[in-house]
């Protein structure tokens, strides 16, 4: 690395700083070598690094590289809330539409300075799940059990959704190496309140590296497919996600989902606020990568 890099860490979804899912941002990434986006974020040790870089297409106004602990992540939707807002804050985009570019794929957003949309539209894919092997993945019960249907659902990845009572959601105790040996990469474990139209929320996620995370962009999403096939969504529902109370980092999602006019599909979106929690500066000289822990 020729030059040092300007970096912040951004709380995704967070209702404050220290809140919602941690995400480190790193500016003007062009010239990093893959090994050395490994290393930083590895040394970063928050859930998921993005390293922005110059898009390769023309709608795209940036770049993403996304990185956990393990490695290269070929998903982006996740990370893409904190990152417009981090770009529009830093003065590096301006307010209003940007276009990420991820893996020959776009996405695109409505960001400003203190908070960012996404909205995707469907048909997604959904596909039903026997609950009994779910609940007991988090020590929970059958009579656990929510109501409404258990599925695999989402825009781009498939999560897991499990709907429970109220009290379930703060007892549940994931076994990771359960979830990971029977192939069970995340579990969204929720209570739904049609009433006040709020999902109390938690994410187990050892698939990707996250034991458990405090708010995810993409659920956001995967849970507006849910309330489609609960029969709930009417015109268009508003809704919010609560999460990561219990871990101190308290996070909301503000979500909606209906029908899309034009195509007459599902139509979902999520966004929140990415408040700022850290800025420095990286500066590792090429000779250490792979010779520091």
């Amino acid at each position: 690395m020729t030059s040092p890099r300007d970096y912040e860490v951004v709380g995704m979804f967070g209702v404050r700083a220290g809140g919602g899912s941690p995400l480190a941002v790193v500016h003007d990434a062009e010239g990093l070598s893959t090994g050395e986006m490994e290393w930083i974020a590895g040394r970063l040790r928050v859930d998921e690094t993005v390293f922005v870089l110059p898009p390769t297409v023309p709608r795209a106004t940036h770049r993403v590289r996304v990185f956990t602990r393990r490695g290269e992540s070929p998903f982006g939707g996740h990370s893409a809330v904190g990152t417009a807002v981090a770009l529009v804050r830093s003065g590096r985009l301006p307010s209003g539409r940007v276009v990420q570019e991820r893996g020959g794929k776009l996405l695109e957003l409505e960001a400003d300075g203190e908070r960012a949309t996404v909205t995707a539209t469907g048909p997604p894919p959904v596909a039903a799940l026997a609950p009994g092997p779910l609940l007991a993945a988090v020590g929970l019960t059958a009579g656990d059990l929510g109501e409404g249907p258990v599925l695999a659902a989402g825009f781009g990845p498939l999560f897991h959704l499990l709907p429970v009572r109220e009290k379930a959601v703060g007892a549940a105790r994931p076994d990771v190496a359960a979830m990971s040996g029977s192939g069970l990469p995340d579990l969204f474990v929720f209570h739904w309140d049609g009433t006040a139209r709020i999902a109390t929320a938690r994410l187990f996620a050892p698939g990707y590296a996250i034991d458990e995370d405090p708010a995810c962009a993409s659920l956001g999403l995967a849970l507006g497919v849910w309330l489609g096939e609960l029969g709930a969504v009417d015109g268009r529902t508003d809704f919010r996600i609560e999460q990561g109370a219990g871990m101190g980092r308290p996070a909301e999602l503000e979500c909606a989902v209906g029908v899309d006019p034009d195509s007459g599909a599902l139509r979902a979106t999520v966004g929140g606020r990415a408040p700022q929690e850290l800025t420095g500066e990286l500066a590792v000289p090429p000779a250490a990568v792979g010779q520091l822990p």
